[in-house]
């Protein structure tokens, strides 16, 4: 009988395949790259209005503006790595071990209160935040790429998405871990400003450490020698990706789900009473974002099953996403304004996160099929270029929620210097719309996700037909090199 620890952390696997010990390397690197990511596009927000006081229209302005600068060097970062010359299995690896040093200093730079003010606090903030995204960007598209080339086989491929997900997934939730944190440091008496500083050095610098173990990754797609052309061309060979085009525009018309950070509702909105004790709004999000997502994380382990029985991971997607649409307008009519509407809606929300969290894992394995899809059509891998274009489009979404939310929070006169009771004060509509902002929007970016992901259209047997011919390409690739080296 099989040790299943010993199994669990295999070094061993079938030619193609990711051996288990490998696998748990490359999650975990997600893992902490997650933690910095999760850090800063849930945080920096909070960090500029509530630590360095800026004025939220401004601070809208200003990180959109940035993320734009931030999406548009990624296609540039995506077509240098596949234009520039490589020996076999170290298309990306290069890019996975050293970054992560450089990242992580920049992210705990990033949450330190220098005592700068005004036009100097927003300039010495876009200065580090530029230098981040500039180093972030090729890590990031080199440690995502890899899932592409660590296997040629789509199956394979699904099971590592599925694991980099939970991984990915372990990571953003650990940020989760700083309204309970702000509680416990606060009643403590230590500073907001202080504690940013921690959360910099565990979050940001810590978690791009751990990164570091993606080097350990293998390369297993054949390395198949291409014909050079022009810049723009293999820009204009996008154009044939119709998988990756709409997937991608999937993702950007869907910027209102998750547009307003979660503390905007909690830390203002929600105390909840456990006999006499009051239970403050930070702790309440921490403890909600656990328990929402409860069912949520043991879906993943069964995400591929859960895909050949539903007919392939783009049905996942549609019916993860009009359940997604469903649960959360249950959960507006029921409410959150007693403790026992609090436990509903949370029960409900656990369910919902099954669906969220199939999504992710979906997501990525035909992003994967579109680069297989891609050399099909056009005879070139393009594994920097599909991944660099998902990471312009997630930077362009962040971009557009943040202008988003620096809209919806100005229109709603909020005020970070004020105290809650101030603020209700000067602003009560601020407090009667965070709860349709909380749950609807969301569901909101879910339906208008779906009018484009309809439109896609790949079968399983236009898949095994693209993996076949590609296995064959590879093959006589393979055979021809060897015929050239022995002559």
């Amino acid at each position: 009988m099989t040790n299943p620890i010993r199994h669990f952390f295999s070094t061993e696997a079938r030619e193609g395949y990711v051996p288990n010990r490998e696998m748990l390397s490359y999650a975990t690197a997600l893992a902490g790259q997650n933690m910095t990511y999760g850090l800063v596009s849930k945080w920096i927000f909070y960090f500029c209005t509530n630590i360095l006081h800026m004025d939220p229209d401004k601070v809208g302005n200003i990180t959109s503006i940035s993320r734009v600068w931030d999406a548009l060097n990624d296609p540039i970062v995506g077509v240098a790595l596949d234009r520039r010359k490589y020996k076999p299995g170290q298309k990306l690896h290069p890019y996975l071990g050293k970054l992560p040093v450089v990242i992580g200093l920049l992210s705990a730079l990033m949450f330190t209160n220098v005592g700068l003010k005004g036009g100097a606090a927003m300039v010495f903030f876009l200065v580090i935040y530029f230098a981040w995204d500039l180093v972030y960007s090729f890590q990031d598209t080199a440690l995502w790429g890899t899932m592409a080339l660590i296997s040629p086989h789509s199956d394979e491929r699904n099971r590592v998405s599925q694991w980099l997900n939970i991984g990915a997934g372990l990571g953003s939730s650990s940020v989760e871990l700083i309204p309970l944190l702000m509680g416990v440091l606060g009643g403590m008496g230590l500073a907001e400003s202080h504690q940013f500083i921690l959360y910099g050095v565990i979050f940001g610098l810590c978690g791009e450490l751990l990164s570091v173990l993606a080097a350990k990754t293998k390369e297993r797609v054949d390395y198949v020698p291409e014909e050079k052309q022009s810049f723009m061309k293999d820009l204009a060979d996008l154009r044939h990706n119709k998988i990756m085009i709409l997937y991608l525009l999937a993702q950007l018309v869907s910027f209102f789900d998750g547009a307003v950070p979660w503390i905007y509702f909690f830390k203002y909105c929600v105390t909840l009473k456990i006999g006499a004790k009051e239970i403050s709004g930070e702790t309440v999000q921490f403890v909600f974002g656990i328990l929402s997502n409860v069912l949520g994380i043991p879906a993943q382990f069964v995400s591929a099953r859960v895909a050949s029985l539903v007919g392939g991971m783009r049905n996942v997607i549609i019916i993860a996403k009009t359940g997604n649409i469903a649960l959360r307008v249950i959960a507006y009519f029921v409410g959150y304004q007693s403790l026992g509407r609090f436990a509903v809606v949370t029960v409900v929300m656990s369910f919902a996160s099954i669906f969220n969290n199939l999504v992710g894992i979906a997501g990525r394995t035909i992003l994967c099929d579109s680069v297989d899809y891609a050399e099909y059509k056009t005879g070139k891998r393009t594994e920097g270029v599909c991944f660099s274009a998902q990471n312009f489009t997630n930077k362009m979404l962040d971009s557009i929620k943040l202008f988003v939310c620096g809209r919806i929070l100005y229109a709603l006169k909020f005020n970070g210097e004020l105290s809650i009771e101030e603020l209700r004060a000067a602003s009560p509509v601020y407090f009667t719309a965070q709860w349709p902002v909380f749950m609807l929007l969301p569901a909101l970016g879910s339906l208008m996700y779906l009018i484009p992901f309809l439109c896609i259209r790949y079968t399983k047997k236009q898949r095994e037909e693209v993996e076949r011919f590609l296995a064959e390409k590879h093959e006589r690739a393979k055979e021809e090199g060897t015929d050239e080296t022995d002559a």
